[in-house]
């Protein structure tokens, strides 16, 4: 582009030239006419354009080319800086001592509550690691979070486990990748998701955090792959889980059931009145043999007796 001036300097100098000496053929009477300096305009000017062309094409040519070598350059430098900050963000780096004993003695205690508790996956997994929890002297609860459908998000909801100690609230997952999982996932993807730690403890801050990198990360990855982000990990649904309102509760059971039988709620007793065994009668008791051999009962007996008959 540097050159492209120089050059036209000197061809416009030229086409003066070229004018001046056509005037002034015309003043003398010479044989060249103005279409022959048209002509020669039209040429120039032709040739002008062309060697722009030429040379803006050449330069975004190599603008582009150097932009893509950029490009290639700052996402693989991009990745490694989301894979270095996620490590941080889980490692505490930005902790002080004190946070970071608290947050270890949390992780040890989750992580022997499911020894106890079991498989993850199974219904119910959270309550019980919540009352595990409770049982070993931490303020745990497990939080369900609930939303409605609005124009950016679909309407769902979702339970997690918080602690809180020391005047911080830490957030419990375990198996945090598990919610972060796509389809066809890019080996960039699949590499930030190697980072996660199985249990995670961190705080509400850190956890935006790597929520927010993430999605980022979700959204190239599927568009990579050219593939369409389902509404469940879409950022603003995403956002919603953790930090959406919701409600805590310390119950070790999901809702309170009686333990009351019907007979407990109607008794069989009588109140105010003592039941009495009943004495059964059976129809021979009420029967006798008269002397004719006929079976008469013993009021027809008594009145045969005293002479009146039958």
């Amino acid at each position: 582009m540097s050159r492209v001036p120089v050059r036209f300097n000197r061809v416009a100098a030229a086409f003066d030239a070229d004018v001046a000496r056509v005037r002034l053929c015309e003043s003398s009477g010479s044989e060249h006419s103005p279409e022959s300096s048209t002509d020669l305009s039209d040429l120039v000017k032709s040739f002008m354009e062309k060697n722009n062309e030429e040379g803006e094409k050449k330069s975004h040519h190599n603008e582009d080319h150097k932009k893509g070598c950029d490009d290639d350059d700052e996402e693989v430098e991009t990745d490694s800086e989301k894979k270095e900050m996620l490590e941080g963000l889980f490692a505490g780096s930005d902790d002080d001592e004190g946070e970071r004993k608290v947050k270890e003695n949390i992780r040890r205690e989750v992580e022997v509550a499911c020894g106890i508790v079991g498989d993850f996956s199974m219904p119910g997994f959270k309550r019980r690691l919540m009352t595990q929890l409770r049982e070993k002297g931490f303020d745990a609860g497990l939080c369900k979070s609930k939303w409605e459908k609005n124009e950016r998000i679909t309407a769902g909801d979702y339970e997690y486990i918080d602690v809180n100690l020391s005047g911080k609230r830490y957030i419990v997952e375990v198996s945090l990748a598990a919610e972060f999982t796509i389809a066809r996932a890019t080996n960039q993807y699949t590499s930030l998701l190697d980072v996660f730690p199985l249990i995670f403890v961190g705080k509400v801050e850190e956890l935006k955090s790597v929520v927010r990198v993430m999605c980022t990360e979700i959204k190239g990855s599927m568009k990579r792959k050219d593939l369409h982000i389902p509404p469940w990990r879409r950022n603003g649904y995403m956002q919603a889980k953790w930090f959406s309102s919701y409600k805590r509760t310390t119950n070790a059971v999901a809702t309170k059931t009686s333990h009351l039988s019907p007979q407990s709620l109607f008794p069989t007793r009588s109140i105010g009145f003592e039941t009495r065994p009943v004495k059964a009668h059976y129809c021979r008791d009420d029967y006798v043999t008269s002397t004719t051999g006929l079976r008469i009962g013993h009021l027809t007996a008594a009145f045969t007796s005293d002479g009146f008959g039958v």
